[in-house]
């Protein structure tokens, strides 16, 4: 996702497209679409601390996917500045490792393509 003139938008398109391994690219306008990040957080808290780690996750509606006696690995998605924004809550426990997909979007449903992406 990138805010730019239409001009520079379809030949980041046109890049994108070259690009091996993707399906299809599109410009469109951003309130045209919704746009999330993907983020995989593996934090460590000392057990003392362990509900109020808890208490982060479930307010930024996060998952728990790994839970281990080393600590844990949550899921977060969301735009870029709620991702951001658990990120700095986390920081008051022991983050040992982010791994973030970067913005991804796709038109609404008002403005299906009349042709899928396969």
């Amino acid at each position: 996702m990138m805010e730019s003139d239409t001009e520079t938008a379809e030949r980041a398109v046109q890049h994108l497209e070259k690009v091996i391994g993707v399906r299809g690219a599109i410009a469109f306008p951003a309130l045209d679409g919704v746009a999330r990040e993907l983020a995989l957080v593996k934090v460590r808290a000392p057990h003392h601390r362990y509900a109020e780690l808890l208490d982060v996750i479930q307010l930024y509606n996060a998952v728990v996917l790994d839970d281990s006696h080393d600590g844990l690995i949550i899921q977060l998605s969301g735009t870029e500045a709620f991702v951001l924004s658990c990120l700095r809550a986390l920081d008051a426990f022991e983050v040992v490792e982010v791994a973030r997909s970067g913005t991804v979007a796709l038109g609404t449903a008002n403005n299906l393509q009349s042709e899928a992406v396969r």
